[in-house]
């Protein structure tokens, strides 16, 4: 019975990584096909009976990378959006790092009336879909007029409840008798907090960090909704107008998009294991 529970759940797993993988492997390995590869694979695979022989196989017959120089050398928007991108990300991470770890130590070390109830309406918002709040955003930057501005969704995610909620999980799990030997010693609160609180935290703070990095490389509703102006559009939002534009090149931009989060992850990945495991969930 044991060994049926195992083939069962091996089965399971290897079924849930084919799902997750195949789309990546899918884009990755369309990019590398010549033209005439992809094109057959786009607009005739479909017509072919089952059971019938495709002309495509893997690796394909030969690896074509011209789509490749075609989008960093022939269009200027891309090198454009992919600054704009980095800008963001930055700004948004140095103002995460301000705000985030700020309010975490407040909420999960500091003992004041109403603490818990504040903490719980904060969190609350992370259960709200953007769809419910995008009306309300939308009111709200009108009328601070930021309309067509990159502040319109990077002070948002600047002030996010999850990387508040995360940050104070982690915070929680520091003994107190830290704080009451610091205070014993002379240190106030902000000493405190940038002498033994911030260093405690750096595996919860990398955590936020490539969440928030891998958040704005990404994010497409928001610019969408807010920039007008193309010369501000961020990467992930010139992907989605390139969809009109040719397969090959398409798919080249998404696998390019994709190189910069993937790095991130492999250079941070022990650094985020470790945050999770030692966070309070």
């Amino acid at each position: 019975m044991k060994r049926v529970s195992k083939w069962i759940g091996a089965l399971l797993i290897v079924l849930c990584l084919a799902v997750v993988l195949f789309p990546p492997f899918f884009i990755l390995f369309s990019s590398l096909l010549s033209e005439w590869e992809l094109d057959f694979l786009i607009h005739e695979v479909g017509s072919y009976a089952a059971g019938s022989f495709l002309p495509i196989r893997i690796p394909p017959y030969e690896v074509d990378l011209h789509q490749f120089r075609a989008v960093l050398l022939d269009r200027p928007e891309i090198l454009r959006t992919l600054l704009n991108t980095m800008g963001y990300a930055a700004i948004t991470l140095a103002g995460m790092f301000l705000v985030a770890p700020l309010a975490a130590f407040v909420f999960a070390k500091l003992r004041f009336k109403g603490n818990s109830v504040l903490f719980f309406l904060y969190v609350f918002l992370l259960l709200l879909p953007f769809q419910v709040l995008c009306v309300p955003l939308y009111l709200t930057v009108s009328t601070l007029r930021l309309m067509d501005t990159p502040w319109a969704f990077i002070l948002p995610e600047i002030f996010s409840p999850l990387y508040v909620f995360l940050l104070r999980q982690f915070m929680r799990s520091i003994p107190d008798s830290i704080l009451e030997a610091a205070a014993l010693d002379g240190a106030g609160l902000i000493r405190t907090y940038l002498r033994i609180i911030l260093p405690l935290s750096k595996p919860a703070l990398a955590v936020c960090g490539v969440l928030c990095a891998a958040k704005c490389w990404n994010m497409i509703e928001q610019p969408l909704l807010f920039l007008k102006n193309a010369s501000l559009y961020p990467l992930s939002l010139y992907i989605h107008e390139m969809m009109n534009a040719g397969q090959a090149e398409f798919l080249s931009t998404c696998v390019l998009a994709a190189v910069p989060v993937l790095l991130l992850f492999l250079i941070f990945n022990d650094d985020l294991m470790d945050g999770l495991m030692q966070m309070e969930l």
